[in-house]
């Protein structure tokens, strides 16, 4: 059963859940993205229904022809006579009882697309707690009407029984009832389902009643004003996203370029229709039934393998140790099997479903789409594999998803080449050439990711013996940091890409963080030199010798020494001055992997560990929660990373979503965000306190700011269903959810360390690489993100304790350094350079990195050159857009 799920419901579940995510980010609210759903849905099933309208039509003008006889011959014989009679009567008519089936077919149809909506919807965590009108929760049934009776349900049969009696009004009686049977039966089965599921199936009704009225009305051009209808109401969909819709400019123009065609195309194809009929017939007197099928069915299983066999072999060969043990699965070639089979059902089911459904011209239009997307598949695999870094477990990448203009526009006109070829290969009637090409594909995409899955067997076997599922389950929590009493400590705290401009609306809902953070200067004018982690850490931890105008000027190291220059610069400084150093998971040490601690290796008064996803499934079992782990990210994402590598470059970047792989930021995400909320939450347990006069320096990296989910307010922790969102301007945006928890997680570490005496003699700087690649509330007319180059930063120095204010001083992450070293270590210098360490470097206008990140499966590359097109000066307010001057030639 779980067999044929994946190959017949999965695909349709996969399609609800995109036009959800894509919905969600747009109006961010549930009603209207269950909505969506019915809307395409009902769209895309508009074929299926036709087809299915045609056979029941045949079936009852047959039924309607021979009726008169069969009552004549079921009068006068009986028994086996009657039988025989029957059987030849249809035989002589080109009719069988089975073709009765026909006139179900319309049923059958709704009956896989119900399973995926109720399977997906009924479990939709987005639902919960989420109100919409009258509507007080669409996460569980509404209870509207008195006595606690659910009116919505009612709501949904009413419309679904005038939909099938205005459908059925010249139907038999038997088809009459079987349509209001099918009423009945939806009324029994949602009737306790959440009122979001209800509310989609009671807008599938009304699709249906709109149709049936539309058929019904005898006007001449039907097709043309639907045609209309669908258009405006395309070309509404792109002036909200480009005149409203502020958030997400990749996303909106993705969607806007996707509407604007789709509202174009019903008018292209009503005003070509003549030459494309003339094309398509010229076609199909070419078609072969027998042998382009066996192309068209070669091409699918070569895509299939494609997808669900040689992409995901070939990352999990990569690392096949990383991807054994996961959860409670422990060979890595189960998620391999899991994707075949997912594979399976885009590539090969339904394909041929609506293949043998429809009429041979649309069986030419498949044939010729099969190894026309296998042939573009092959491209964009090997011809364009994008350079995005490294990739994590959970199938999130280091650097950002992004292409140039030009970079599209080659990829595009390049995929233009196989429509011709294909279609010259068709036309002259060639197409052995494409079948000897999908089988050389299907030969070699098969044999190489054999050659994988052995290899990914084999790495597993080495492992297996001294490995176990369990191994994680042994982590305890023991100290990991220790504070000096009465010497001085200082703490530095990354927050990977925590946001800024949150800050003033987090101490605001939250007004005791102001005394808890007593001695803390917000710094809301400072500024990142990059927008992404790999060049925005370097001048944060190495100070300004490690902008990214600096290190380009050292052309002749090559990068990776610079990035780990600046990562030992801090702990080389402090343990050579007699501290005890700790430094937690330090961001691509040797641009390699978080476990590769090596450059620590030769400091003796330097502990350096790893503690991001060590914690997480202690913290689960601690608080008796399970949110969907790794395993799950990996069954349901590795395809997506397949369709992510084939598709073209225009759509990659809407199918990463920022790692969320076109899932909604919910609870797919939740165990990302745990892998670094579980340190934060651990922060007292892993504290200890020395009561002997030392100095000691924790250098501390976290991700949870940088993995958002929505967490249970007012305290902003993990629960299994959230239902207190906030009540400020952003409690439906996951990114401030995570970062007022990681603020009240670390007010909870200060107040341990006011308690325990510590936090007077106690530097601590809080500072973030980045910030959001989405603006939140700076508007301005320049072409960049201001946001995303906006650092948190929040200082509180020695014995400070005034309530927490805010100063607008210029600022930059590179001032870290010298905040840290400044009045306890005298004159610092780079121990590598021998310059001094100073802030001095504002005083002229800093150069910001705006073009983009290093690739980090490059670390050998000799110098990181800049482009100049579209790198910024900017000075004194980074908020005043006309203090960011363009770079117009090189640094």
């Amino acid at each position: 059963m779980n067999v044929l799920y994946i190959l017949i419901i999965y695909p349709i579940t996969t399609l609800i859940e995109l036009v959800f995510t894509f919905s969600q980010k747009v109006f961010k609210e549930p009603a209207i993205s269950i909505l969506a759903i019915s809307v395409v849905v009902n769209l895309l099933c508009l074929p299926l229904y036709d087809v299915a309208e045609k056979w029941q039509s045949i079936e009852r003008e047959t039924v309607k022809k021979l009726k008169p006889k069969i009552d004549k011959i079921k009068a006068v014989f009986s028994g086996d006579e009657r039988f025989m009679l029957l059987q030849i009567f249809y035989r002589q008519n080109n009719y069988h009882p089975s073709y009765a089936l026909r006139s179900t077919f319309g049923l059958l149809i709704q009956i896989p697309f119900f399973i995926a909506a109720y399977s997906w919807l009924t479990g939709l965590e987005a639902l919960k707690g989420a109100s919409f009108l009258f509507i007080p929760d669409l996460g569980a049934p509404d209870r509207l009407l008195p006595w606690g009776i659910n009116f919505l349900p009612v709501l949904m049969t009413a419309t679904n029984l005038i939909a099938g009696a205005l459908y059925s009004r010249d139907f038999p009686i038997k088809e009459k009832i079987q349509i209001y049977g099918m009423a009945a039966i939806f009324l029994v089965l949602l009737y306790n389902s959440p009122s979001g599921l209800v509310i989609y199936w009671t807008m599938n009704n009304l699709f249906s009643l709109i149709k049936n009225i539309f058929y019904k009305i005898p006007f001449k051009n039907k097709k043309k004003f639907a045609a209309l209808v669908f258009s405006l109401f395309c070309f509404f969909l792109v002036f909200y996203l480009l005149r409203i819709y502020h958030g997400a400019p990749p996303l909106r123009k993705l969607l806007s370029a996707f509407f604007i065609m789709a509202g174009l195309f019903p008018w292209i194809f009503l005003a070509g229709k003549r030459i494309i009929g003339i094309k398509i017939s010229h076609l199909s007197s070419l078609f072969s039934f027998r042998a382009d099928f066996k192309l068209f069915l070669f091409s699918l299983i070569s895509l299939c393998c494609l997808t669900g066999l040689f992409l995901p072999s070939m990352l999990i060969g990569a690392s096949p140790q990383e991807f054994s043990f996961i959860d409670t699965y422990k060979s890595p070639l189960f998620f391999i099997a899991n994707t075949f089979l997912q594979a399976a059902g885009f590539s090969i089911v339904w394909p041929l479903f609506l293949y043998f459904l429809f009429n041979r011209k649309i069986k030419t239009v498949l044939s010729f789409l099969g190894p026309f997307l296998l042939v573009c598949a092959l491209i964009n695999i090997f011809f364009f594999p994008g350079n995005y870094g490294l990739i994590s477990l959970e199938l999130v990448f280091n650097s950002d998803i992004s292409h140039t203009a030009w970079e599209i526009f080659i990829n595009f006109m390049i995929l233009s080449l196989p429509v011709l070829f294909v279609f010259i290969l068709y036309r002259f009637n060639r197409q052995k050439l494409l079948f000897s090409i999908s089988l050389i594909c299907l030969v070699s995409v098969t044999a190489y990711s054999s050659y994988n899955i052995v290899k990914i067997n084999d790495e597993f076997q080495k492992v297996k013996g001294f490995r176990s599922v369990l191994d994680e389950n042994k982590t305890t929590i023991k100290p990991l940091f220790h504070l000096s009493k009465t010497g001085k400590n200082t703490i530095v705290i990354m927050l990977d890409r925590a946001i800024s401009v949150f800050i003033p609306f987090i101490f605001e809902e939250n007004p005791e963080l102001s005394e808890i953070y007593s001695g803390f200067v917000f710094y809301p004018n400072t500024v990142a030199f990059n927008g992404y982690t790999s060049i925005g850490t370097p001048p944060l931890f190495g100070g300004y010798e490690y902008t990214p105008i600096e290190i380009n000027r050292r052309e002749n190291e090559p990068l990776v020494a610079k990035h780990n220059e600046s990562l030992l610069l801090l702990p080389h400084i402090y343990s050579e001055a007699g501290y005890s150093v700790t430094v937690t998971d330090p961001p691509y040490p040797n641009y390699s992997s978080k476990d590769d601690l090596q450059i620590y290796d030769s400091y003796s008064n330097v502990n350096a560990i790893v503690t991001d996803s060590r914690y997480t499934r202690v913290w689960l079992d601690e608080n008796d929660m399970s949110f969907p782990g790794t395993a799950d990210i990996l069954k349901r994402n590795l395809l997506w990373y397949s369709l992510f590598r084939m598709s073209p470059l225009a759509l990659r970047s809407g199918i990463y979503l920022q790692g969320d792989w076109c899932a909604p930021s919910l609870m797919q995400k939740m165990t990302l965000t745990l892998n670094g909320y579980a340190v934060l939450d651990y922060l007292v347990k892993f504290t200890n306190i020395r009561e002997e006069k030392s100095n000691t320096a924790l250098i501390m990296v976290n991700n949870t700011t940088h993995e958002p989910s929505f967490l249970q307010a007012p305290d902003y922790r993990p629960v299994s269903a959230v239902t207190n969102f906030g009540k400020g301007p952003f409690s439906r945006e996951t990114a401030y959810h995570v970062n007022v928890a990681a603020i009240k997680r670390l007010g909870e570490w200060f107040m341990f360390l006011k308690d325990m005496g510590v936090y007077d003699n106690t530097r601590i700087i809080l500072v973030s690489d980045h910030g959001p690649q989405v603006n939140f509330l700076v508007k301005s007319s320049l072409p960049i993100n201001i946001e995303q180059f906006n650092s948190l930063l929040m200082v509180k120095d020695f014995n400070d304790n005034f309530s927490m204010k805010t100063d607008f001083s210029f600022m930059s992450t590179a001032d870290v350094p010298f905040l840290a070293l400044n009045k306890q270590i005298e004159n610092p210098v780079n121990p590598f350079t021998g310059k001094e360490i100073t802030m001095d470097m504002k005083n002229v206008p800093l150069y910001i990195a705006v073009s983009g990140s290093i690739h980090l499966e490059s670390p050998n590359t000799s110098a990181y050159t800049l482009n100049p097109k579209y790198d910024y000066y900017v000075h004194t307010d980074i908020f005043d857009p006309s203090n960011w001057k363009q770079v117009i030639t090189g640094p």
